[in-house]
């Protein structure tokens, strides 16, 4: 296993290297790029501030304490963008064809063109999510072994919140095998989910907060990650972060292959 997981590192370390090498033929370009995410997360940032001018806090969540959940949803969007590019290969994979050069190769053609079209620009979004962490954390009003403890189970959360993420968006970029242009509904996914940057406090209807915390589940994403932080293990949530992520992980890497059996190669 360990010997498997050794030859997946190499593939997406060599991987990266090369898509790496090819932003950096144009130079320019990739810092256009580069500019253009941390642009991004300025305004972000700048919102955030602009709220906190008019409020001492929203839904009971002070200005470090956001911070921190802006902080864990860039990490984790950063991630997202950085290892796996959002899964943007897919549909391009089946319009030109290329797919079927990734079928036939001896691996798992998920992990393939999950990898396939990984950013290096966006390493620029979890540099920035950990700095404003840095950041947030002295006006939280935690301790040095508090912060150490609450820190391991943190970073533990915002992994499956990863999975939760890359799962989600692995449904809908699969849903290309049937459909010739997803972009729409995967803005439109995409939008909802920057939700998440915020506390998901701040939906009182019940029924709000079920679907963001089940059914999309928004929550697990920033807000729920950022809690066990401030206020240490919280079995419950721990455990239901990974059974979230268990069950759309398993979910969407069967959907997958049920998308990838009605996949028309371009040689048939």
């Amino acid at each position: 296993m360990v010997k498997s997981l050794g030859k997946y590192f190499r593939i997406w370390r060599i991987n990266a290297k090369a898509t790496l090498m090819q932003r950096m033929a144009f130079r320019f370009n990739f810092l256009l790029i580069i500019s253009g995410v941390l642009l991004q997360m300025v305004m972000s940032l700048l919102f955030l501030n602009i709220i906190f001018s008019f409020v001492n806090n929203i839904a009971g969540w002070t200005y470090n304490q956001a911070l921190l959940i802006v902080a864990s949803y860039m990490m984790v969007e950063g991630l997202n963008w950085a290892l796996f590019a959002e899964l943007a290969g897919i549909g391009q994979a089946i319009k030109l064809g290329t797919l079927d050069n990734l079928i036939t190769r001896p691996m798992s053609t998920q992990f393939l063109i999950s990898v396939w079209r990984a950013d290096p620009e966006d390493w620029g979004r979890v540099i920035t999510a950990v700095l404003i962490f840095i950041y947030a954390v002295p006006g939280l009003g935690l301790g040095f072994s508090q912060m150490a403890v609450n820190g391991f189970f943190y970073f533990f959360m915002i992994f499956f919140a990863l999975a939760i993420t890359y799962s989600i968006t692995l449904i809908f970029k699969s849903l290309a095998f049937w459909f010739t242009d997803t972009n729409s509904l995967w803005m439109l996914v995409n939008q909802t989910i920057r939700v998440s940057q915020y506390p998901t406090d701040i939906f009182f209807h019940r029924a709000v907060r079920i679907i963001f915390s089940t059914v999309l589940p928004l929550a697990f994403m920033a807000t729920i990650p950022a809690k066990i932080f401030l206020y240490g293990f919280n079995f419950w949530l721990i455990a239901s972060s990974i059974l979230l992520a268990a069950i759309f992980f398993f979910g969407s890497r069967k959907f997958w292959q049920y998308a990838l059996r009605h996949y028309s190669s371009a040689s048939s």
